[in-house]
């Protein structure tokens, strides 16, 4: 028709993306720490509350109480390619916690636990090159590591700038504030 404004999209295809919300933002940040830390929602609302009920920054604390997880310690150790593998080989019992047998991948691990594979699943086959294994690994300073026994243990709190999440811990303090 004559006269009409011709629309800036052609007939099939599709407009230009509308700008990301705010919250669409901070919901993305928070699905993408909840994938990492392999976590639920009712998990994640759990550690935010008591990160929040602490006298220090909120996100810094949610961060260390994640990265304190079993599961996590022991993929930061090196002792597990990845968070779910080493999820799947806490709760196999193939670790001892200061001399205890645990099946539990979100124990949080405090300062002068040590944490070591138990005598009998040292011959597993997957533990016969782990010396070699652990060169490549980068080590965190808040675990001193024992190859020679299987072992480490927490030394100190783990920092925010070492975990190097890629994640934006205030948006997702931010969207669970509400």
């Amino acid at each position: 028709m004559p006269g009409t404004p011709q629309s800036a999209v052609r007939p099939g295809q599709r407009g230009p993306r509308r700008p990301r919300t705010r919250y669409a933002r901070q919901l993305e940040e928070k699905q993408n720490l909840k994938k990492i830390f392999g976590v639920r929602e009712r998990q994640l609302k759990r550690y935010y509350s008591e990160a929040q009920s602490a006298r220090q920054e909120t996100g810094l604390i949610l961060v260390q109480l994640l990265e304190r997880r079993l599961d996590n310690a022991l993929y930061r150790a090196g002792l597990a390619v990845n968070r779910p593998q080493a999820r799947q080989m806490a709760s196999h019992r193939l670790f001892m916690v200061n001399g205890r047998s645990v099946d539990v991948p979100s124990l949080r691990l405090s300062i002068g636990d040590e944490v070591r594979v138990k005598e009998s699943k040292q011959k597993k086959s997957y533990f016969t090159n782990f010396a070699k294994r652990m060169q490549n690994v980068s080590q965190s300073a808040w675990l001193e590591l024992d190859v020679k026994n299987f072992a480490f243990k927490v030394v100190a709190e783990p920092t925010a700038a070492e975990a190097r999440l890629g994640v934006d811990i205030q948006a997702v303090v931010e969207l669970l504030s509400h």
